[in-house]
């Protein structure tokens, strides 16, 4: 059965895959991986459809996924189970399908959504689009961990270990990102690079981009990212009075005031200034 927070459109070979839930920023569940899944490898198999392009409805591409879900989800064995054949078999489609797939995010693209669109082909940003993976701000990971196989360690221990959002522009200066467009812009901009992908010889376009992808698999990439779900689903077991605070606030008050309690409890502590020297 479809999710209806997930619509689809095809026009002139390029299928358009939205997420329809702007009432909750596009919020992402498991079952909307899955119709972004089904929808993707069906895709593949279509010899109308010569391009994909992910995008979100209302005023986000997404928020990530839905806290609520996430802070309710604490069978180990079921997680694992549910990042493996779920989201990451979602994003792994994208990686591996046979036809380009470009993401346009606009709004907030964060966390799960954020990790959505990091195997697409293409990523364009509007200028005004929030970015990043503040998982580890609520004792969480990365679940698909693909961030320091696009940029130098420094940067992506930046990425993920603050957790900071950050803006389009850093975004495509540290590879995030394909380009970042002005907002008004943005729509016209996708259509440009769908409709050239769409026009572009199909098997050429297929074969140069597994070429480029192998650079990746054949270093390694894929062994590395999938071992690290074992690892990831285990740091819910390290609690500390932070992460058993978040998850309190989304359980009492909901995911919005949660994450506004998040943000205003990492804001800098002001520095207590040094002693005057004798």
């Amino acid at each position: 059965m479809s999710d209806e927070r997930v619509i689809s459109e095809l026009s002139q070979g390029v299928l358009t895959i939205w997420l329809n839930n702007p009432d909750k920023l596009n919020a992402l569940t498991y079952p909307m991986y899955d119709e972004i899944g089904r929808l993707v490898e069906q895709a593949a198999q279509d010899a109308s459809c010569r391009a994909i392009v992910l995008r979100g409805k209302g005023r986000a591409f997404s928020a990530g996924f839905d806290l609520a879900h996430q802070v309710a989800d604490s069978d180990v064995e079921s997680k694992i189970d549910r990042l493996r054949s779920g989201s990451n078999r979602v994003r792994w489609a994208i990686w591996n399908s046979p036809k380009p797939v470009v993401a346009a995010v606009h709004g907030y693209c964060l966390a799960g959504a954020f990790e959505l669109v990091l195997p697409a082909d293409f990523t364009i940003a509007a200028e005004s689009c929030e970015l990043g993976e503040p998982e580890i701000q609520f004792g969480d990971g990365a679940a698909f961990l693909m961030v320091p196989w696009m940029m130098n360690h420094k940067q992506a221990k930046e990425v993920l270990l603050l957790g900071d959002r950050f803006d389009a522009t850093e975004a495509h200066r540290i590879g995030l990102v394909s380009e970042v467009v002005a907002d008004e812009r943005f729509d016209e901009r996708v259509h440009e690079v769908a409709d050239r992908l769409r026009k572009l010889p199909s098997g050429a376009l297929r074969v140069t981009k597994q070429g480029i992808n192998r650079v990746y698999e054949t270093a390694g990439m894929v062994a590395h990212m999938d071992s690290w779900v074992d690892t990831v689903v285990h740091l819910s077991s390290f609690e500390d009075e932070v992460t058993r605070e978040f998850k309190r606030q989304v359980e009492t008050n909901g995911p919005k005031r949660a994450a506004a309690w998040r943000a205003e409890y990492y804001q800098p502590t002001p520095r207590v200034p040094r002693s005057a020297q004798p």
